[in-house]
């Protein structure tokens, strides 16, 4: 992100040690360069390595997105029990084993044998370890600059500019080599069979240097004790006390919502895990289009969705109903009642009924835009790349991985960054006379998102009437593997993969109206005691439950077959979600308009003129309302 002259870091009044920030710069490659590698193709591995269904594979690619944000909200309160750094060094190194475990049960000849390891190391050990990191390593990085000046404050705008290239460098060699070797090997250096080892290896490499390096630099940090849990504790204790003592039908729904998240995920994995462990590991047949009569749709094994079980159902029905007494239930935060006790604690940093409704508050806004576009969003992780892989992605003699067309997306956030912040975003101030608020942007990331899956859904019709690639190259090394006279593998269709671009592209322009306004929303509006953990919360609802809700969909639409199947139903659903989204967002903006909570507070969530009058102190005092 470019900064003018007068908001660059300016470091001549004040001493910054540059050696921390660079080694967490580092820490953040390597971390990334890791998930991505394995989260990029782990889909793959499931369905040829281990035999899984197309949908069983997506939907436990899903579940592994889910569990590692979900790890972000316990790592988050750990961080601000013990301190950042002792929550970096322990997660980094549950992380670590995690990998290594993976390294080792992806040796071809372990393959088979250890399929439960790979599983298990993914789902518990890796996740756990993403998510104590995720919510701290950039805070840390933050930490070691400080915010008591201006100065100090312009520079950690910096710092994550810099910390957010670090991620996307990562990204770019995950996916631009790593998880091409993964199916592919290096010609003559490693064969093919063994690419998963030597890319899973050397992202288990990666990790154990981070962890290393981080431990090694420990004498340079500046290191923040942590605060306690007081705060978050009382939260809870904020909305349990409502419950029963006056709270109203709200403060029901919001409990009911609450509960319903936990029945969600358990339902979510017993439905996913069961239908894993049920398929039977056997090789899966099909004949040969290009041996078929071209008039003759070619017979297939596998036809339709992976599953169309009661627990997806079920599932299903409690994550919607879990989102929509969440967003109801705090669109006004009113019913949140005082414990009694907060005179006791006047003169301490005790948490009061106000900032206890500041904080629930912005449950609506972080439920509505994460859910609508992280749907569209998660489509990234598994549908586009394997849609990629039944495309035409040979490159001479060579093919690429479907993961490997990710590379648009960081390319696109590395390109249009710098781009909207110094050229698009100051015109459409000028011409609009305003600044472009955060509400504007995030309706506009939502409109992309949804023209992404749109575009994806167009783009798969096209491939599945394109005539199928016939000869020994027309099998695709990273589409499901069938058998058939001697020969392995799934047809590629005779259209460039290299028009899946288009669809990652729009969704990283996408990402870059969306995310950074909701690190920022989540920041200034919650109170200062609950910033991580609302930050938490964020990420959350961002990667965990997005994914499984994306997993749900995955098992009822994702086709095992996409050249029987529909794959743009699950596109459609997905882009809907977002049109649904901005409906959602300006009905809640609205609704905000006439409720009476965040008195010592700008509402975030609000639109012009609503900031104006009697409701925020702020305005009383004469300070300008930030509108989003």
């Amino acid at each position: 992100m470019a900064h003018s002259e007068s908001e660059a870091c300016d470091t001549k009044n004040f001493k910054i040690s540059k050696l921390p920030v660079a080694v967490i710069l580092l820490v953040e490659l390597c971390e990334r360069l890791t998930y991505y590698t394995l989260a990029g193709t782990q889909k793959i591995y499931f369905q040829n390595q281990l035999l899984k269904t197309p949908s069983t594979a997506a939907a436990l690619n899903s579940v592994f997105s889910m569990l590692c944000y979900f790890w972000c909200v316990p790592g988050g309160l750990l961080a601000d029990s013990i301190g950042r750094y002792k929550t970096i060094i322990a997660a980094g190194s549950v992380y670590a084993i995690g990998t290594i475990c993976v390294g080792i049960s992806v040796i071809y000849q372990f393959q088979e044998s250890l399929g439960w390891l790979f599983t298990a190391s993914c789902l518990v050990l890796i996740a756990m370890g993403t998510g104590g990191i995720k919510p701290n390593i950039a805070t840390f990085g933050a930490d070691q600059i400080g915010d008591a000046t201006e100065k100090q404050r312009q520079c950690q705008t910096t710092f994550f500019s810099l910390f957010y290239l670090s991620i996307n460098i990562g990204v770019l060699i995950a996916f631009g080599f790593l998880t091409n070797t993964t199916t592919g090997g290096l010609p003559g250096v490693i064969p093919q069979e063994e690419g998963y080892s030597f890319a899973y290896g050397s992202g288990a490499g990666c990790m154990i240097l981070a962890v290393l390096i981080f431990v090694g630099f420990t004498g340079s940090y500046t290191m923040l004790p942590g605060n306690g849990l007081g705060p978050a504790r009382r939260l809870i204790r904020y909305q349990y006390y409502s419950v029963w003592n006056g709270g109203g039908w709200r403060a029901a729904m919001s409990l009911a919502g609450f509960l319903c998240l936990p029945l969600f995920y358990i339902v979510t994995l017993a439905d996913t895990l069961l239908s894993a462990s049920a398929e039977k590991s056997s090789t899966k047949v099909f004949t040969d289009p290009c041996a078929a009569p071209l008039t003759e749709a070619p017979p297939r094994m596998l036809h339709g969705a992976g599953g169309e079980g009661v627990l997806s159902d079920i599932a299903l029905a409690l994550g919607s109903m879990a989102c929509i007494f969440l967003i109801v239930a705090h669109v006004n935060c009113s019913w949140v009642r005082s414990l009694g006790d907060e005179s006791q604690h006047q003169h301490s940093r005790s948490f009061n009924v106000k900032e206890a409704q500041q904080s629930l508050s912005a449950l609506p806004m972080i439920v509505v835009v994460n859910i609508s576009f992280s749907l569209c969003y998660n489509s990234m992780n598994n549908a586009f790349p394997s849609q990629a892989c039944q495309m035409d992605v040979r490159l001479g003699s060579s093919q690429f991985n479907g993961a490997f067309y990710n590379i648009s997306d960081a390319l696109a956030i590395v390109i249009f960054t710098p781009i909207f912040e110094t050229c698009l975003f100051p015109v459409i101030s000028k011409l609009k006379g305003s600044p472009v608020r955060l509400g504007q942007k995030i309706v506009a990331g939502l409109v992309v998102a949804c023209i992404s899956n749109v575009s994806a859904a167009w783009l798969e019709s096209k491939r599945r009437d394109a005539p199928y690639l016939c000869g020994d190259a027309g099998f695709s090394q990273c589409a499901p593997h069938y058998t058939q006279d001697g020969l392995e593998g799934t047809r590629m269709k005779d259209i460039s993969a290299f028009w899946i671009f288009i669809p990652f592209i729009l969704v990283g322009i996408s990402e870059i109206l969306v995310n950074p306004c909701m690190y920022c929303f989540c920041y200034e509006s919650a109170p200062a005691q609950v910033r991580s953990l609302v930050q938490a919360i964020n990420l959350f609802f961002s990667g965990s439950v997005s994914n499984a809700f994306t997993a749900v969909v995955s098992k009822l639409l994702y086709p095992n077959d996409l050249d029987s199947g529909h794959l743009e139903n699950y596109y459609l659903v997905n882009a809907s979600m977002a049109v649904a989204g901005i409906l959602a967002y300006f009905a809640v903006t609205r609704c905000r308009s006439g409720s009476e909570i965040n008195e010592g507070r700008v509402n975030e969530l609000e639109l012009d003129g609503i900031c104006e009058g009697e409701k925020s102190e702020e305005c009383k005092d004469g300070k300008e309302c930030r509108k989003v």
